[in-house]
């Protein structure tokens, strides 16, 4: 493995991906401030030669370290590190049930598109739909999950946006 990632543009790429697991490949470029192409060639290198692995899903192939993270932490972490849907994780992290209303309140987004949003989570197991009297609300299935991966991988971290939200999130 050393000889793979001697070459410095390599081990970058590699350290970001330890770093950020779930990282995509335009945020890649984006933070190393490299050329698409020259990512993506290094990325395929990689893989290759079984240092990373990758998932893809809704058009985006998201990267991790080989062996490193567990197929659920994973498929969490797909799903977290995309802007509204952690916007919508975070709400209900302060907001232990909440309607479509009172989240689209809180969430800039069209209806439909929290809606999408939402039956994604959903048909995830990250949230649930829960009835109380006439009235029904969504919260986090798994919370102590939740914050675990958020703490552990950080995925709001490289979100422009949500630097300070974890602190606001624990005040």
């Amino acid at each position: 493995m050393q000889d793979v990632l001697e070459l410095e543009t390599r081990r970058k790429i590699y350290d970001l991906i330890n770093q950020n697991p779930g990282i995509h490949l335009s945020r890649i470029s984006q933070i190393l401030e490299m050329r698409t192409s020259l990512v993506e060639y290094h990325l395929n290198f990689l893989e290759k030669n079984e240092i990373i692995s990758s998932d893809k899903e809704t058009g985006y192939k998201r990267y991790y370290v080989k062996g490193k993270i567990g197929i659920k932490e994973r498929k969490h972490l797909f799903i977290l590190r995309q802007k509204t849907v952690l916007e919508i994780i975070l709400f209900l992290l302060k907001n232990e049930v909440s309607p479509h209303k009172i989240i689209l309140e809180n969430v800039k987004v069209s209806p439909s598109t929290l809606s999408y949003h939402l039956k994604k989570l959903e048909k995830k197991e990250i949230i649930e739909l829960n009835r109380y009297g006439e009235n029904k609300g969504y919260k986090i299935k798994n919370k102590d999950e939740i914050i675990s991966i958020l703490i552990t991988y950080k995925p709001y971290k490289i979100l422009d946006g949500f630097e300070d939200i974890w602190t606001d999130l624990t005040v």
